[in-house]
């Protein structure tokens, strides 16, 4: 692509429009990124346009006239989400893909009031699930996920596998805990995100606050969390870090984005992992990279083509494994 004389926004459009084309040039998408620093702001623009596009889908469908058929019989069967496919803009002068996939979203059963067993929610690799708990508090769950709720009025939630957000109804008279990886995380009423993959633990704040502390007493005092913070937790390393992060970024999947700031590799590669087929894992040489920028989730098929457009990175399939390399060409 000769994009010398076009305006960086009109060819991060144009990038972003191929970014899920087989015949994707991701050398010279790479490329294009690291020749000027605006490059990469531009992308981060079109991508966010792109997700929130798609976030106001299913209101700006609403709006649209009914297509019904001309006999008057209604379908008997349950409507079918169509594949997620990225639109693009056709009016002259204007580039850029819009929208990116909208993953299926499935409405779960609220659990009953009087149920204090077990009720555990599973996602595949092409659905989200929403579900409403008894107390009043909503959690959604990312593809590839897996969460068990208990407690009733006052609930236990354990995110085994995934991703899961919270918007939790305030109310001082009782604590909802979520658990994941060892750690717990309590809070009277806010709005977060627990992801829990690849042997890591991530919490993220929107509003409100949390504390963090392990499930176990270890005589450390739990660590608080306020909006815009957010904990990457190794409990095999003994590592937490602690770092700012932007509101508007936390579950930043309902939106159909990945979007980081400096993060670790094996932070995003598990991040990555809820929507890979096989399972990925880090190399040492590479364990020490950074990653800044977003990712267009898609149907998760491009998301380590976008990762090493930006960094040296190269892949080597091993026993049905990804292995993910430092490269020596960049």
């Amino acid at each position: 692509m000769d994009a010398t004389t076009q305006d960086p926004i009109d060819t991060a459009a144009t990038w972003h429009a191929r970014i899920d084309s087989p015949d994707m040039d991701w050398a010279g998408f790479g490329d294009w990124l690291a020749a000027d620093p605006s490059h990469r702001t531009a992308y981060d623009s079109i991508a966010l346009l792109d997700a929130e596009i798609g976030a106001a889908a299913p209101a700006i469908a609403a709006l649209l006239p009914a297509n019904d058929d001309d006999d008057g019989v209604a379908d008997a069967q349950p409507a079918v989400a169509a594949r997620p496919t990225r639109w693009r803009w056709m009016a002259a002068g204007t580039g850029g893909a819009l929208a990116a996939g909208l993953a299926l979203l499935l409405v779960a059963p609220a659990v009953t009031p009087g149920d204090s067993g077990v009720q555990t929610y599973a996602t595949g690799p092409g659905e989200t699930r929403a579900v409403t708990l008894a107390d009043g508090s909503a959690m959604q769950l990312d593809r590839g996920s897996r969460v068990s709720v208990s407690g009733g009025r006052t609930p236990l939630i354990e995110v085994a596998d995934g991703a899961a957000s919270f918007s939790v109804r305030h109310d001082p008279s009782r604590t909802l805990i979520v658990r994941a990886g060892g750690y717990d995380v309590r809070d009277i009423g806010t709005r977060f995100a627990v992801v829990s993959a690849g042997g890591r633990i991530s919490v993220a704040v929107a509003q409100g606050s949390v504390s963090v502390a392990p499930q176990t007493a270890d005589g450390s005092a739990p660590t608080t969390l306020v909006a815009g913070q957010r904990i990457d937790i190794d409990p095999a390393a003994g590592i937490a870090e602690r770092r700012a992060v932007a509101p508007t970024s936390v579950a930043d999947w309902t939106d159909g984005r990945l979007d980081y700031d400096g993060a670790p590799l094996p932070l995003v590669v598990a991040d990555i992992s809820r929507y890979a087929r096989t399972p990925l894992v880090v190399d040492p040489s590479a364990a020490g990279l950074r990653f800044s920028g977003v990712l267009t989730i898609g149907d998760g098929s491009r998301l380590l083509d976008q990762l090493r457009a930006v960094l040296p990175l190269r892949l080597r399939r091993a026993d049905g494994v990804v292995h993910i390399e430092r490269s020596s060409q960049r």
